[in-house]
């Protein structure tokens, strides 16, 4: 059985032209042997690949049957504490009967189903609400917020059935403690505000620290690795390709002029890069001379373009150090994130791809696709 000649190997296609020659030598046999070995590899890789993949869905699967077996067991919890409800019957705190109040229960129950807020009742059933009612200078919709203190002391001493009370001289003195316990609450209330503000200021400034490279002011590992599993879960349909950028012969730099002239060049490649790489991408130092750019909404061609303009941009730099002008090339690899693969798998085909650049003479942009 013959292969057409779009779907033919390079083995197959050398193979049938040996079958029209009349003369085969050896040479012929070794490049044929070569044409084999070369197509094994390439069927080595792709092998690999497609095991990748296939590991990525098995992990998908186990993933949703766990998120699955979550959901049903919260599923039942909620069915539990549902059904502990369900005899719930409404009794009076006073006369400890059912309270037949006519829908009054009802109204509360849909109250709570529609509103957010707590809702603090009296317990009571109408007839023993109505022998607990205040007077209505100091009903509960008076002693809100809106009323402080002094305004519900003299409204009380204005209530002519308490004038004379024999107490009223000791809730006077009450009312006063009161007040000056307000006062006292406020003030550390407003203490305590203040107290937290600052907190809330270092907090921002700590987890903001602990997301910055010290030197090059860029995002750090730890936000690169949040940013790229947030794109993951939050966007899974989007493109996004990752690129590992190395500053070719670096140690040459620090050997040769100085750790400090390697750091104005790596800050000099932070600056450019915080200019070039724009939300929702970002670029970060993912390690020593080598940053990470993570690259979102673009497909691979339109990656490449992105990472070839950088890497002009960087070829063209120069960088003041007291007395020198310093200059640095970089090389890029650049992987296509595939959705069924974890971001470790795609970042270490982006670090196989910024071998291959090194090896291919440095100062350009390969893709793990081409290899």
């Amino acid at each position: 059985m013959t292969a057409s000649a779009t779907d033919a190997t390079p083995a197959e296609l050398a193979l049938a032209a040996l079958d029209h020659r009349a003369n085969v030598t050896l040479q012929d046999y070794q490049a044929l042997c070569r044409t084999l070995i070369d197509d094994a590899q390439r069927v080595k890789k792709r092998m690999e690949r497609i095991s990748r993949i296939s590991d990525g869905h098995q992990g998908e699967l186990r993933d949703t049957n766990k998120k699955l077996q979550e959901s049903n067991a919260r599923l039942e919890q909620a069915l539990a504490e549902v059904n502990t409800l369900s005899g719930f019957i409404p009794i009076c705190s006073k006369c400890k009967r059912v309270r037949d109040d006519g829908g009054f229960w009802d109204d509360v129950e849909g109250y709570l189903g529609k509103q957010s807020d707590v809702v603090v009742s009296l317990g009571c059933c109408p007839a023993c609400s109505a022998g607990l009612a205040l007077p209505t200078e100091v009903s509960l919709t008076a002693a809100g917020d809106d009323l402080s203190e002094q305004a519900r002391l003299t409204a009380i001493l204005a209530t002519p059935e308490f004038q004379g009370h024999a107490l009223i001289g000791h809730y006077a003195r009450l009312s006063g403690d009161y007040q000056k316990l307000s006062r006292r609450m406020h003030k550390i209330s407003r203490i305590s505000d203040g107290f937290q503000t600052q907190m809330k200021a270092l907090t921002q400034a700590l987890e903001h620290a602990s997301r910055t490279d010290t030197l090059t002011k860029l995002p750090n590992r730890r936000a690169l690795i949040e940013k790229i599993e947030s794109e993951i879960s939050n966007r899974p349909d989007i493109p996004m390709a990752l690129v590992i950028l190395d500053v070719d012969h670096f140690k040459s730099t620090n050997d040769r002029y100085g750790h400090d002239a390697g750091d104005s060049c790596l800050k000099a490649l932070a600056e450019l890069m915080q200019k070039s790489v724009l939300a929702p991408n970002m670029a970060g130092r993912w390690g020593g001379e080598e940053f990470l750019l993570v690259l979102c909404e673009l497909d691979k061609a339109q990656a490449l373009q992105a990472c070839e303009r950088l890497r002009e941009a960087v070829n063209n730099l120069r960088i003041e150090h007291g007395k020198l002008q310093l200059k640095m090339t970089a090389s890029f690899g650049l992987a296509t994130h595939e959705r069924v693969l974890s971001f470790q798998d795609t970042l270490r085909d982006a670090d196989r791809a910024l071998y291959a650049a090194k090896a291919q003479g440095r100062n350009r942009v390969v893709a793990v696709e081409s290899l």
